[in-house]
């Protein structure tokens, strides 16, 4: 599904925290949000799915601007993964899943959408996890999880915010290798630069709430931009097996010694 971000802006608490986005994630491909903390990719994100309206500027799904969706009918196209929080609810791994039914439920309570969710359990590969109480799952086990009840509102887009945080590296790189196949429009805020280079056919990188750049990856994370916008040295490197950029940044240099004052008198 085409995404289209027309001149999107917003301000919170009086400042521009998105300042005129202009971006076009690649339909059914992985993109990376990238950009140092407080760039925007929150909001910009929250600006997709609908939960904020921009003040200037459109985003569009296909070619209907997502403000002007009725609430139901932008929750069945649009499946935003905020981060990750560490509640305990009393429910099995099922019906967590099931939750992404929601938009779909009748005033009665029900939706037929249990085919939907073992679908969703299956293209997550959760099915062995369907029946165990969601509090005894570990972290990468839990994202999986998210991912399988997005994927039960069979979205047209679905939006993830930093969803390799507090994962070890065989989690991050098994989720975004899952995230990457799944063939849906995906928009993905990463910190780690390397994820975003071996995963991600785009990328958008934000800078104070304005585009620095966007592209593929090989085109974009070069060393003057990740100066500019990260404030880094970096060397971009390719990958010996995939020939993807890998990024080796550099320790910042030992600041010059200033010489102590010398009082009068002395010699």
């Amino acid at each position: 599904m085409d995404v289209t971000l027309a001149g999107v802006g917003t301000r919170l608490g009086g400042r521009w925290v998105v300042d005129g986005v202009d971006a076009t994630p690649p339909p059914g491909r992985l993109t990376g949000l990238l950009g140092p903390n407080g760039a925007g990719k929150s909001t910009l994100l929250r600006l997709v799915a609908g939960l904020l309206a921009p003040e200037r500027g459109a985003v569009l799904v296909g070619d209907q601007p997502v403000a002007s969706m009725a609430r139901r009918g932008r929750a069945r196209r649009i499946a935003l993964l905020e981060q990750e929080s560490s509640s305990s609810v009393p429910l099995t791994v099922r019906e967590v899943v099931a939750l992404g039914r929601i938009p779909y439920r009748s005033l009665w309570g029900s939706d037929a959408g249990d085919e939907a969710v073992d679908r969703a359990l299956v293209a997550a590969d959760a099915t062995h996890l369907a029946d165990r109480p969601w509090s005894t799952l570990s972290g990468g086990e839990r994202q999986r999880v998210h991912v399988a009840r997005a994927l039960a509102q069979e979205p047209e887009v679905l939006l993830l915010d930093e969803p390799t945080n507090h994962l070890d590296v065989s989690a991050q790189l098994s989720l975004l290798a899952f995230v990457r196949d799944l063939g849906t429009t995906t928009v993905a805020a990463l910190h780690d630069l390397n994820l975003a280079a071996a995963f991600c056919e785009h990328v958008v990188v934000l800078s104070a709430g304005r585009l620095a750049a966007a592209g593929h990856p090989r085109e974009v994370l070069r060393p003057a931009l990740l100066r500019e916008v990260y404030g880094v040295d970096a060397d971009v490197l390719e990958h010996p097996r995939t020939g993807r950029p890998v990024i080796a940044f550099h320790e910042p240099a030992p600041a010059a010694a200033v010489p102590a004052p010398v009082s009068a008198g002395e010699p």
